[in-house]
């Protein structure tokens, strides 16, 4: 029961360290790849509400038809939509459930890399992990875990060692 234990506290952890690092960073995972949240249903079934998206730095010139791309357009928030044409002007984009094409042309300077891998339904997970209960869940919880243990083997290392020094001496008493 204890080895089973131990090794759930330890996924436990390792998840969300993984949680911490996907999601807030703000350096990316492996130099030229992001980690972004789908926030609406415009790219749906592909990339599901609150699927968690790969994005990896890619030339523009490089990037074709049907691909998946996500790029700056007005604000601070990014899009991820499918291309759909190429133009000399830039890229025309949609979201798969969408009717029509976006409104403006994507511009190569705009282009923040090509969706390479996706994850559904993660990014619920990260934003559950920025609630109070989550980050207590997945933060507080495991933490106190790991002091507790580790206080339970200072514990024991400081006992096991204190009986082995009276060992001897009261061994060497008693020759004495």
């Amino acid at each position: 029961m204890k080895k089973i234990l131990e090794l759930g506290t330890t996924m436990v952890i390792i998840l969300a360290v993984a949680i911490l690092m996907l999601f807030y960073r703000p350096v990316p995972l492996a130099g030229d790849t992001h980690c972004l949240v789908v926030q609406s249903g415009s790219m749906e079934p592909a990339l599901p509400v609150g699927s968690a998206v790969v994005i990896k730095t890619v030339d523009p010139d490089k990037l074709k038809k049907d691909e998946i791309i996500c790029f700056k357009h007005s604000g601070p928030e990014s899009t991820t939509h499918r291309i759909i044409d190429i133009t000399d002007e830039g890229f025309v984009t949609k979201g798969d459930a969408n009717n029509a094409p976006d409104p403006f042309v994507v511009k190569k300077k705009d282009i923040i890399g090509r969706v390479i891998f996706t994850i559904p339904y993660l990014g619920y997970l990260s934003h559950f992990v920025k609630t109070p209960l989550g980050f207590a869940l997945f933060i507080i919880f495991p933490a106190t875990i790991i002091i507790a243990e580790e206080l339970r083997n200072i514990i024991h290392h400081r006992k096991t060692t204190n009986e082995q020094k009276d060992k001897p001496a009261s061994s060497s008493r008693r020759e004495k």
